[in-house]
């Protein structure tokens, strides 16, 4: 063997052990991949995530909002048709569980105004001798607020002759206009106002 030979084979297996050691030359040590992009690719990824958080968490409180307000125009809607049937429905033969089923539907100046017929204007509603039925055919929410809404309804009113077996009932239409009140966990009536129909 040559003195270049040997000299070859040394350099050789000096940089097979620099290799195996990690302190090979540049030139000769694999490549790596740089640390510093894969950090910055993170960091953006992070921030689109914590965007998106933030507009689907935005998104699901509007989305939470819309729900609950529908949800409470379904309850006054429900309340308001039920209450406004109440007060169109009388029966001769118990007043006052009638005219007590007005009062529980209603709130306020209007409670107190139902609550407080004299016993003359039932002794004419007795004499009468008539039996009123309603029912809300038709019924809108207009206005909702946290604690006030306004409904308008198309209500039909079946009104019976109790002293005549054989007469036949009259169905009367009429619309309302009803203001209500959200007290106690519950929606009341706090007035009830017929609303003209314009033919024109």
């Amino acid at each position: 063997m040559t003195m270049a030979e040997a000299e070859a084979q040394t350099e050789e297996a000096r940089s097979e052990e620099a290799q195996a050691e990690g302190t090979a030359p540049p030139e000769d040590r694999p490549p790596r991949r740089i640390a510093g992009g894969w950090a910055a690719w993170l960091g953006i990824g992070v921030a689109v995530v914590l965007a998106l958080s933030g507009v689907l968490a935005a998104w699901a409180a509007l989305n939470d909002d819309t729900i609950e307000r529908a949800e409470t125009r379904d309850a006054v809607l429900v309340r308001a048709t039920q209450h406004i049937e109440t007060l169109n429905t009388l029966d001769y033969r118990d007043l006052d569980a009638g005219l007590e089923a007005w009062t529980d539907a209603s709130t306020g100046t209007l409670r107190d105004q139902l609550a407080g017929v004299p016993d003359e204007e039932k002794q004419m509603l007795a004499e009468q001798q008539m039996i009123s039925s309603g029912e809300v055919v038709e019924a809108a929410v207009t206005d909702l607020n946290d604690d006030t809404a306004t409904v308008i309804a198309a209500v039909e009113v079946t009104v019976t002759d109790g002293s005549d077996p054989d007469a036949e009932p009259t169905v009367k239409r009429n619309r309302f206009s009803a203001e209500l009140l959200h007290e106690d966990g519950d929606w009341k009536l706090e007035s009830l106002s017929q609303v003209s129909v314009s033919l024109s």
